[in-house]
C-alpha cells in the first residue's frame, strides 16, 4: 500500500472511532438523564420493584 492510502485509511478510522465514542457519550448521558443523575436509580428500581424500601441516607434496600 503506498503511504497515501495509509493516511487515508487511518484518517477514517479515527473518524469512526470518534463518531463511536461521541456516540457512546450521547447515550450515557441521556441514560443518566432519564434516571434523574441518580447514580443509584437501577439499584433503586429493582428494591422498589422487588418490594422494599430505598434508604437514601444509607443507599441501601430496607425490606
Amino acid at each position: 500500500m503506498s503511504k497515501n492510502i495509509k493516511k487515508k485509511l487511518l484518517i477514517i478510522i479515527a473518524v469512526l472511532a470518534g463518531m463511536a465514542i461521541l456516540f457512546w457519550l450521547t447515550a450515557t448521558g441521556i441514560i443518566y438523564a432519564l434516571h434523574d443523575f441518580d447514580p443509584n436509580a437501577l439499584q433503586i428500581d429493582a428494591c422498589l420493584d422487588a418490594g422494599g424500601a430505598w434508604d437514601y441516607e444509607g443507599s441501601t434496600c430496607k425490606y
